[in-house]
């Protein structure tokens, strides 16, 4: 199969089981002889439970500290599988996009594709451990208003890997503690999943931040300057900020020191 093909079945197939596909033999069958044309960004098709909700029906994340209250550790976790859709979704979309990237970016992709399915998948498993099942609340678009924005693959990493999955490095611990606090030990786990595998996610992102600059501006020059009016570089980082994670996935101290400050 194509890597187009297997763009193309994740993000039109109206189901949720879509969202898990892989072939027969896994990402090593994968072939990428037929990249196709650039293409733009279309909304994905998704199952009625899933589609976007209008916005006065939509639900915030919960503050970490609300997490003793059951109800709003599901909202939590429904939020935190959305994000990990709306992620999948758009890493898909890359691959129909940017079909002159560098083959290595794109198995690259193919790769990260296959992470964001298991964390969806394990986000699902602690949704319906807590007695409530994905699609029982109602959900947003916030990942996938940038995708007309990302004309570049540069710009992508910075949107995708630099900023939203950055973030969760900070974000990610602090409710790894608070779902501790509130006794839920499996949810705090897979939070801890989640950092380990974002540093990977965020090092791809550094990888390809250097390899598409143009060598003349520093790393933190590059990012900002590939960042849009939607997406400040304020969402990169959280209240806690996570320097040891930073450095495992590549990041230089002045980039650190830069972010931090900024």
């Amino acid at each position: 199969m194509e890597l187009q093909q297997l763009a193309k079945t994740i993000l039109y197939t109206p189901t949720l089981e879509a969202r898990f596909f892989l072939p027969e033999g896994g990402l090593t069958s994968l072939t990428d002889h037929d990249p196709g044309k650039p293409q733009p960004w279309i909304e994905p098709l998704r199952p009625e439970n899933l589609q976007i909700a209008p916005k006065k029906k939509r639900k915030s994340l919960p503050h970490p500290s609300s997490l003793h209250d059951p109800a709003m550790r599901v909202r939590c976790l429904h939020t935190f599988a959305n994000h990990e859709m709306m992620a999948l979704e758009l890493m898909a979309w890359a691959l129909l996009a940017y079909p002159d990237a560098p083959p290595a970016f794109r198995r690259g992709m193919a790769w990260l594709i296959q992470e964001e399915q298991r964390h969806l998948a394990l986000y699902i498993e602690r949704i319906e451990d807590n007695n409530a099942c994905f699609g029982d609340l109602p959900v947003n678009d916030h990942f996938w208003r940038i995708a007309p924005l990302l004309d570049t693959p540069l710009k992508w990493v910075c949107a995708l890997n630099l900023t939203f999955e950055q973030a969760n490095l900070d974000h990610a611990p602090v409710f790894a503690r608070y779902f501790r606090k509130a006794g839920d030990e499996k949810s705090a786990a897979l939070m801890d999943q989640i950092v380990e595998d974002e540093i990977k996610h965020v090092g791809f992102g550094v990888r390809w931040l250097r390899h598409f600059s143009n060598g003349v501006l520093s790393d933190f020059e590059t990012f900002t300057q590939n960042l849009n009016d939607y997406m400040g570089i304020e969402r990169a980082k959280g209240d806690e900020f996570n320097v040891e994670a930073r450095r495992l996935a590549g990041f230089d101290d002045d980039f650190i020191q830069a972010l931090k400050t900024a």
